[in-house]
C-alpha cells in the first residue's frame, strides 16, 4: 500500500481496491486473534479444571496449550500491528485512525471482528484472574499442608508419647568388638 492510499477519499467501505482488500485482510486477522483468545480462554479453564480434579497430566498440558496460544497471539498481535502500519503509515495506527481514514466508521466486518475480539478479551481475561485466584490459593493450601507436615519433624512426641522417652544415658548402642 501506499501513502496515498492513507490519504485518499473514502468511497464505500474503502478507498480504493488495495484498501478494501487490506481492510478484509485485517477482520480476518482479527479474527484469528479472537480464536486464539477464546482457545486460551478455553485452555484456562482445563488448567483449573485439572486443578480441581488434581489431575496433573491435565494441568501439564493446559500449560502447554497455554505456552502455544501465548505465542500464537504474540504474532498475531505483530500481524495486525503491522496492517495498521500499512493502512495508516503517518498516523497511531489504530483501529480509530482506520475508521477515520474510512470516513468515520469501521466495515461491518472489521467493526465485527474488532468487537468480538474485545469480548473474548474480556471473557479471557476474567477467566485469567479466576485461575490466578484459585492457582493462589493451592499454593497457599500446599505450603500450609508442608508447614503442619514438617513443624513436628524434631518433636520426640511425634514419635514417642508421653512418658515413653527413651533415656539417653547412652544405653542401646551396639558396638560389634569382633574385629
Amino acid at each position: 500500500m501506499t501513502p496515498a492510499m492513507a490519504t485518499a477519499p473514502a468511497e464505500g467501505m474503502g478507498m480504493d481496491m488495495q484498501t478494501d482488500e487490506a481492510l478484509a485482510g485485517l477482520a480476518r486477522v482479527l479474527a484469528r486473534e479472537a480464536a486464539a483468545v477464546r482457545e486460551l480462554r478455553d485452555a484456562l479453564v482445563r488448567q483449573r479444571e485439572g486443578v480441581a480434579g488434581n489431575a496433573i497430566d491435565a494441568v501439564q498440558g493446559s500449560c502447554d496449550d497455554i505456552a502455544r496460544l501465548l505465542v500464537t497471539l504474540d504474532a498475531a498481535k505483530r500481524s495486525r500491528v503491522g496492517m495498521l502500519a500499512r493502512l495508516v503509515p503517518d498516523g497511531p495506527g489504530t483501529l480509530e485512525a482506520v475508521a477515520a481514514l474510512c470516513g468515520g466508521s469501521l466495515p461491518p466486518a472489521l467493526a465485527e471482528a474488532s468487537l468480538a475480539l474485545r469480548r473474548e478479551a474480556a471473557a479471557t481475561a476474567r477467566e485469567a484472574a479466576v485461575n490466578r485466584a484459585v492457582l493462589q490459593r493451592t499454593v497457599e493450601a500446599g505450603e500450609a499442608f508442608l508447614q503442619a507436615l514438617f513443624a513436628g519433624a524434631g518433636d520426640r512426641d511425634s514419635i514417642y508419647h508421653a512418658g515413653e522417652h527413651r533415656d539417653d544415658d547412652g544405653s542401646g548402642f551396639l558396638l560389634d568388638r569382633t574385629a
